[in-house]
């Protein structure tokens, strides 16, 4: 069970989502395009609170400044892993403070490129499992599996729901 936030900020017209790009030396997922987020921990009592505490560990936002504004369904990963994302905005501007363990560099894709991309399909492998995987590139960057789907169900709530 995994709690991610979906941060949104809006900028010159337009909304930008907040990705991370993960380091080479984390356990899990290196160098991976994904959401703030991670395991929950008993301590959080859910996996709200998961998201919240990790998009503060990893990206530096404080939960103040941090407004979720709904809920997604769950999403579930080819690695058994069933993410919870939590929809949330973030004041522009701001001034993140990375944590350098886990996280690269910040990617800031515009809901605009997002509404005219449709990811392509790819096959993965994983524990002898084969696997349809959506992706798409931006900046040099590859965004897919959990996370495409997610920013694809998102744009599809927006534009079609």
């Amino acid at each position: 069970m995994a709690g991610v936030v979906v941060p949104l900020f809006e900028k010159d017209g337009d909304v930008f989502f907040v990705l991370t790009k993960r380091t080479d030396t984390v356990n899990l997922h290196k160098g991976e395009v994904s959401f703030p987020g991670g395991m929950y921990e008993p301590r959080d009592g859910n996996t709200k609170r998961t998201a919240i505490r990790e998009c503060c560990e990893e990206i530096g936002v404080r939960n103040t400044d941090l407004e979720i504004i709904g809920q997604m369904d769950d999403v579930y990963t080819m690695t058994g892993f069933v993410i919870t994302p939590y929809v949330g905005i973030i004041p522009y501007p701001y001034t993140f403070k990375t944590n350098p363990g886990e996280v690269a560099y910040l990617i800031y894709l515009p809901y605009g490129f997002l509404k005219k991309t449709d990811p392509a399909f790819e096959t993965a492998e994983h524990g002898g499992k084969t696997q349809l995987v959506s992706s798409f590139n931006y900046n040099g960057d590859r965004i897919w599996g959990a996370t495409c789907r997610i920013l694809v169900r998102f744009r599809d709530i927006v534009e079609h729901e």
